[in-house]
């Protein structure tokens, strides 16, 4: 080696054992660093469950409520509907695994007005014939953040169906998870979930015009409507609807047979 202070070649430094050293400890270092993915944002709520749970929204339980409102140029009005069904799934240390699937019959859709109810029904309007329910499939969820204890904002990823159309959605939602109490149970069984949604919707985008060369649409039918829904789930599964008889079934029966005459009293002898 030559006296300290001396000047090497920077070459020959270079080749120094303990630069491949102090190099290759660099290379380990870059490499777990940049390799290192961070990990899938999760929202968690302050609940007792844990792990992926089901809920199940009973269209006979009447608390679900689907709202559209209308405002045109000559006509306001309101349609409600009661009957929503549905299931979800949601993990609560989790609110971005949220998933599911609603719908609703549209014949059920009511305005108070019985004439106006048989015309958006009909054919040229949301042809119930052909397309007996609207539905909102939702695969994924957007912009998670946690408002309270139990509670989150988020925004519903999927699609919206009607009169066979189907459009691609996003609803800007709450939802609430209350974990089973004494309190709930007088109601219903199993955790709740609360969803709260509001958006709008442009019929146009789904087919539904009206009567070919009228101007019902922006007169007296706004285009973009609005939607207010709040659905309310359970863990615990509803019982199945009870089975109707089916018509072949009644018209085999055998009638039955008919009553027999009074028998006449006999006379002493």
């Amino acid at each position: 080696m030559g006296p300290l202070g001396s000047k090497r070649p920077i070459a020959h430094r270079l080749l120094h054992p303990a630069f491949f050293c102090l190099v290759g400890a660099g290379i380990v270092t870059a490499g777990h660093v940049s390799g290192s993915q961070p990990s899938a944002k999760s929202t968690a709520l302050e609940t007792k469950a844990a792990g992926e749970k089901r809920f199940y929204c009973d269209d006979r339980a009447g608390n679900n409520q689907v709202t559209v409102l209308s405002e045109s140029t000559l006509e306001d009005f309101t349609c409600v509907c009661n009957r929503v069904a549905g299931e979800c799934a949601i993990d609560p240390t989790r609110v971005e695994s949220f998933s599911g699937r609603f719908s609703i019959r549209a014949d059920e859709l009511k305005s108070g007005l019985e004439l106006r109810d048989q015309h958006m029904v009909a054919a040229d309007w949301l042809n119930t014939a052909e397309h007996p329910e609207i539905t909102i499939a939702i695969d994924e969820v957007d912009e998670v953040n946690r408002t309270a204890p139990t509670t989150a904002s988020l925004v519903l990823v999927g699609t919206c169906q009607i009169r066979g159309t189907t459009k691609a959605v996003r609803i800007p939602a709450s939802l609430t998870y209350l974990d089973e109490t004494p309190e709930t149970m007088r109601r219903v069984k199993g955790d709740l979930l609360r969803i709260r949604a509001n958006f709008p919707i442009k019929l146009s985008d789904y087919g539904v015009t009206g009567p070919a060369g009228s101007d019902f649409i922006g007169l007296k039918v706004a285009d973009t409507i609005n939607v207010k829904v709040t659905v309310f789930g359970s863990t615990e599964r509803p019982p199945d609807p009870l089975k109707a008889d089916k018509p072949e079934e009644s018209t085999k029966r055998t009638p039955p047979p008919p009553p027999r005459p009074p028998s006449k009293p006999t006379s002493s002898p």
